[in-house]
Formats: structure tokens, C-alpha cells, sequence
């Protein structure tokens, strides 16, 4: 474990070209506030349809999107873009969940905004409460696997 700690820091050590890092934080916040929250307007209104099954392939579509638009955004690899690309993609998935709500909120609720949707926690709340009901802990679960697979997947992909 402690020398896995120190070729980390030696890895985060290498110098870094400054206009890819600038054109990575560029593309990674543009495309999570932007795509993330247009993905989350297009996740809102596929399930209020007749299309709702076809609701779930919409962060698989954010994902390969933002990993493929983040991997092109540099020319030589650094390990911090694994890291920020992780960092992006969990961002975009608040951004989507954030702008479905608000949609919600607009139209099914008539302009009742609910203040705390754009608390993190409010949409990690797999992470932070857990109840007794099986099959809430058994969702929770499975939330926490898909976001480990998610992270693992991003930082692999960054550095193909």
C-alpha cells in the first residue's frame, strides 16, 4: 500500500502541458454542466412517456460522450485527468440529476421548487441513508457498485 502511495506522488510529480490541462478543465466543466443538465431535461421527459425504458440508456449516452470528448482533449497523459475525469463525470451525473428535478419541479409541481435538490446529498442519497427495508439496502448497494464501476471504467479509459 505504501509504495503504491509513492509511485502516485511520483506520478502526480511529472510535469504537465498547461494548455491541455486548460482545454481539459474547459471541455470537462462544459460538457458536465451543459450535457449533464441537457441529459437530465431528456431523462425527464422520456419517463413522463410512452418511452421510459429507453430513459435508462441516458447516462450510458452522457458517459461515453463526456469520456470520449475528455480523452480527446489532451495530447499527452498525466494522471490528473484520470482524476478530474472521474471528478467530471460524477458532476455531470449531479447536473442531471439537479435539472430533472427542476423540470419536476416546473412542471409537475406548478413552479414549487424544492431549494435543498441542489445539496449533494440530496442526490447521493444512496450513500447517506439507509433504512431497514431489504430492498432499500439491496438498491443502495447496487448504486454504490455502478458508481465503482463508473469510477474504475473513467480513470481506465482516460488512460488508454
Amino acid at each position: 500500500m505504501k509504495r503504491r502511495l509513492i509511485i502516485l506522488k511520483n506520478k502526480l510529480k511529472e510535469p504537465i502541458h498547461k494548455p491541455d490541462l486548460k482545454r481539459f478543465l474547459f471541455e470537462g466543466l462544459l460538457g458536465a454542466v451543459v450535457f449533464g443538465s441537457m441529459m437530465g431535461a431528456i431523462d425527464f421527459f422520456l419517463m413522463n412517456s410512452s418511452f421510459r425504458m429507453i430513459s435508462l440508456f441516458t447516462f450510458v449516452i452522457y458517459y461515453v460522450f463526456m469520456v470520449n470528448r475528455l480523452y480527446k482533449s489532451f495530447s499527452f497523459y498525466h494522471i490528473i485527468y484520470s482524476i478530474l475525469g472521474v471528478f467530471f463525470i460524477i458532476l455531470g451525473d449531479y447536473f442531471m440529476g439537479v435539472s430533472q428535478y427542476l423540470l419536476y419541479g416546473f412542471i409537475v409541481s406548478n413552479g414549487q421548487i424544492i431549494w435543498e435538490l441542489f445539496n449533494p446529498v440530496f442526490h447521493f442519497q444512496f450513500l447517506f441513508i439507509w433504512t431497514l427495508n431489504p430492498l432499500d439496502i439491496f438498491l443502495n448497494i447496487l448504486n454504490i457498485l455502478i458508481y465503482i464501476y463508473i469510477i474504475v471504467m473513467t480513470y481506465r479509459r482516460m488512460k488508454r
